[in-house]
């Protein structure tokens, strides 16, 4: 959990720091800012995504499915190619 904390608080760091950047800067380029704000939106994409991560993690451990044992996923995966390459001919 602290790393999506970390991600999200980097991220709202980098858009003040972006935003306040001509104030401590004023002699900055307008790039530096515009950099701040893609490393920004890719902090908040990472957050994001470890988001849906953890709860498909979180989903999946919950599922009280019966496993299935790994011989028949490959032989159903075996029949479901074997099926597809008999229809694309």
């Amino acid at each position: 959990m602290q790393t999506i904390v970390t991600h999200y608080e980097n991220a709202n760091f980098l858009r003040e720091l972006a935003e306040n950047l001509p104030r401590i800067l004023p002699q900055g380029n307008p790039a530096q800012a515009a950099l701040l704000q893609r490393l920004a939106d890719q902090e908040l994409a990472q957050a994001q995504h470890d988001d849906w991560v953890r709860t498909k993690v979180t989903s999946a451990r919950s599922d009280t499915r019966p496993t299935i044992p790994q011989s028949e996923v490959a032989s159903r995966l075996s029949a479901r190619y074997a099926r597809l390459s008999n229809a694309s001919l």
